[in-house]
């Protein structure tokens, strides 16, 4: 069946999901280069029809290519849709990335295998394959099992297969469990965030300071992300073996698996690259305001008969 994008129970599944940047910018390499061709006029409009794509599935309003009476196109046309194509496989959150990349893959715009690889290097838990005579798009969610399996570094799973040992853990009463699964989920989280692979082998206390400054979610919940860590390595059975019995209740446990589930959901999105570290230079931002923060790119100049032949393909934006 043609690919029709994620079902309400695929779309909750992938809540818990990361995708790390590393993986996006691979996905955007690999865009990029599909986009590539000799006429830079051909070009922008591969590049127009990615990035239409991905702002179909974020509701954002699409952006129609207008040649001007010559055929060419504006140079500002260029350096919006430059800087469109980088944000593509960036804005999304999870469900989101899996849609525009299944839009994508129906349409012959990525190969398959290569977005697989990607994600399967990534540790995500997504895979797409073709069904039916067609060649249609179909998604397919991986089990914790298939996971395990795939799993390059079995010590660092995917925050997915973490969240449903959490879950696991609470539904067999195993509330020691919860707190040793959350704990993982914030240390593999924050390797992410941290986006080093020094800090692969090293716990959380190693890194935390660092984990900290990098991380935009607000103080309260840093804290309480350490403060779940530190009690872990305190609690019998969830840190470490112990003859006494744990003292996690049941009313803990239960805020425990969803602060982590709302954690993991916050650093994704409070991370997304329109929300920038950097002020805006003032030049910048009174033409945001002349535009009235429109999204298409400003108007082109009057028609005017080229001068030669031969036009210049345009830089990319700096």
């Amino acid at each position: 069946m043609y690919f029709d994008g994620l079902k309400k129970a695929e779309k909750r599944k992938l809540e818990a999901e990361v995708v790390s940047n590393d993986a996006r910018l691979r996905l955007t390499r690999l865009m990029r280069s599909r986009c590539a061709a000799r006429a830079s006029e051909i070009e922008l409009i591969r590049r127009n029809q990615f990035v239409n794509i991905g702002r179909t599935v974020l509701g954002l309003p699409i952006h129609r290519l207008e040649p001007d009476d010559w055929g060419t196109y504006a140079d500002e046309e260029f350096g919006w849709h430059n800087a469109e194509l980088e944000l593509v496989m960036r804005r999304p959150d999870t469900a989101q990335l899996v849609e525009v990349l299944g839009d994508m893959l129906q349409q012959d715009m990525l190969p398959i295998a290569r977005v697989n690889a990607i994600l399967a290097d990534d540790n995500v838990s997504v895979r797409f394959e073709t069904r039916g005579d067609e060649d249609d798009i179909g998604v397919r969610l991986l089990a914790a099992d298939e996971l395990g399996e795939e799993e390059p570094e079995p010590e660092h799973p995917n925050v997915r297969l973490l969240v449903e040992r959490m879950e696991a853990a609470f539904e067999h009463r195993d509330y020691a469990g919860v707190l040793h699964a959350s704990a993982t989920v914030f240390e593999t989280l924050a390797k992410l965030v941290f986006g080093d692979p020094t800090v692969e082998t090293q716990s959380l206390g190693g890194f935390i300071a660092g984990y900290r400054k990098r991380s935009l979610l607000p103080e309260t919940l840093l804290d309480f992300i350490q403060d779940t860590y530190n009690r872990r390595n305190r609690e019998p059975l969830a840190g470490h073996g112990a003859t006494r019995p744990p003292s996690v209740k049941a009313a803990d446990a239960a805020v425990l698996v969803e602060m982590t589930k709302t954690c993991v959901r916050l650093e994704r999105r409070l991370a997304r690259p329109e929300i920038g570290d950097e002020e805006p230079s003032p030049r910048a931002s009174q033409a945001a305001s002349r535009r009235g923060a429109r999204p298409s790119p400003p108007k082109k100049a009057p028609a005017r008969k080229p001068t030669s032949n031969r036009r210049a393909k345009p830089r990319a934006a700096e």
